[in-house]
């Protein structure tokens, strides 16, 4: 097997840049991803033109700080936005689907889903019981009983 393109410096740029985003996964922190994209960014100038590596490095460095001013911010705020779904839960009916005892959980069918559930008034709901969801953390929901 031939490995000599590794040896070429558009490979080699877009191997430091491969390593650099996925380095993002482990160390989070919205920075190394913006660095990834310089070293690409060299990548695709190295495949449509040779330049000395003084270029290269320039390129790595103009793209990856102008990136990292521009995008990062933007970046931060759409990751940090997390829609409100009070709306979507609390006042809403479910129907349980697995007993939910004092200080146990159960199942509730909501929207067609399955969600864990517990009471949030302390009383036994058997299955069959029309519940209203009163609070959620997470993937749990907080119920009470229907009374009719």
């Amino acid at each position: 097997m031939d490995l000599t393109f590794l040896k070429e410096p558009a490979m080699i740029w877009f191997l430091i840049g491969l390593v650099l985003i996925i380095s993002e996964f482990s160390a989070p922190g919205l920075i190394t991803i913006f660095f990834g994209v310089g070293a690409w960014a060299v990548a695709l100038a190295l495949l449509a033109t040779d330049m000395r590596f003084f270029f290269q490095i320039v390129i790595f460095l103009v793209v990856s700080i102008a990136s990292l001013v521009v995008l990062r911010k933007r970046f931060v705020a759409a990751a940090e936005k997390t829609p409100d779904l009070t709306d979507e839960f609390i006042g809403k009916t479910a129907k349980v689907e697995q007993k939910i005892a004092r200080g146990a959980y159960g199942k509730v069918k909501f929207k067609g889903a399955l969600w864990k559930a517990e009471t949030a008034s302390g009383q036994v709901l058997e299955k069959g019981d029309y519940v209203k969801i009163v609070e959620y953390e997470s993937i749990i929901l907080k119920v009470e009983p229907i009374f009719k």
